[in-house]
């Protein structure tokens, strides 16, 4: 077995989450990243839908003045995903409310528990939270430490190789693993970078031997740059990482991670007919206003081969039009998809 092969078959085993107490199988390696104001339930179970996906992740949940409550932990969740297990996420610059919200996650159905170090907002990295800790490898080790004592379940922690340099990336894996997390994912960019620059995943390499010289075998999971199927296998061969997670990827195309296991790629047709059953649901539990606000930005991402049409044209008056138009464009997408013209404004 070489190449690309290895990887594509590595992505397809199953990957185990030890906590103190309990594990956590994920049935494939690859997982959907948590994007605020994105990876909701509704576009979490579609891409579930799609095809095999081995995880999900809650968008991030802000811990300051309070813990966070039942009700909106099992709102963040929402219905079980019978194949997909799904992790809830905390962001937090202390760990004081810690404990009690990762307590209700477990109430809630968590999975797992993610800690956030890397949103890299300016509000956050103001407040000393998400990138703000990678300063700070203690604090991220403490955090990551009442996490663990407050569950059986696994820990994890998504991290940035740092804010403006990838100098302190071996340091701040082995702080989170030294903690207790059992696996770390680790997204190829800087704070300073955003989410607009190449990814390095030569950093996720440098992680992996990190935590290996430093005897913590858990699980790197990279982040970054997984835009198409040969991606993720490359990440596996070239990094030593055990498994990925993609993020903008699957905006892109909420067939990636079926894809990325050997799923077929989607038609026009069926990618129209997704868009509107995206905003249908939508509709039916946030209202019209956000739906069509939602399916508007689910236009701008979707490409993967040009999803909806092969003319430049069709794809330009697409991304013009508004919620409205767009839905009057994808109306015979619930029959069978025809490339016309929007109606005129």
């Amino acid at each position: 077995m070489t190449g690309s092969v290895a990887g594509a078959s590595r992505l397809a085993e199953p990957l185990v989450l030890s906590g103190t107490g309990q594990r956590v199988t994920l049935p494939n390696r690859v997982l959907l990243a948590p994007m605020e104001g994105v990876t909701d339930s509704i576009f979490r179970t579609l891409v579930s839908e799609l095809g095999p996906l081995g995880g999900a992740v809650t968008e991030f949940v802000r811990l300051s003045v309070a813990p966070a409550s039942l009700r909106v932990l099992r709102a963040q969740l929402g219905p079980p995903l019978p194949a997909t297990p799904v992790a809830v996420q905390f962001m937090a610059s202390e760990p004081t409310h810690l404990a009690v919200s990762v307590a209700h996650a477990v109430r809630a159905g968590a999975a797992w528990i993610d800690l956030n170090f890397g949103c890299p907002a300016p509000i956050v990295f103001g407040k000393c939270a998400g990138s703000g800790l990678l300063a700070h490898p203690d604090r991220i080790a403490a955090i990551v430490a009442a996490a663990v004592a407050a569950t059986t379940l696994p820990v994890t922690a998504k991290l940035r190789a740092g804010i403006d340099a990838p100098d302190r990336v071996a340091e701040l894996v082995c702080a989170a693993a030294g903690a207790g997390a059992a696996a770390i994912t680790l997204h190829a960019r800087l704070k300073v970078q955003g989410y607009h620059q190449p990814a390095t995943w030569s950093w996720i390499a440098t992680a992996r031997a990190a935590l290996d010289k430093a005897g913590h075998r858990i699980p790197l999971i990279g982040n970054g740059a997984v835009e198409a199927p040969a991606d993720a296998a490359r990440l596996i061969e070239e990094t030593g990482c055990d498994a990925v997670m993609v993020g903008r990827g699957a905006l892109a195309n909420p067939w990636l991670p079926s894809c990325i296991l050997g799923g077929p790629t989607p038609t026009p047709a069926q990618a129209a007919r997704v868009a509107c059953l995206y905003h249908d649901r939508l509709a039916a539990t946030a209202g019209p206003r956000v739906a069509g606000a939602r399916l508007k930005q689910l236009i701008k991402w979707y490409r993967a081969g040009d999803l909806f049409a092969a003319d430049p044209h069709h794809r330009t008056t697409l991304l013009r039009g508004d919620p409205a138009q767009i839905l009057a464009w994808l109306a015979p997408a619930r029959g069978e998809l025809q490339l016309a013209e929007l109606p005129a404004q």
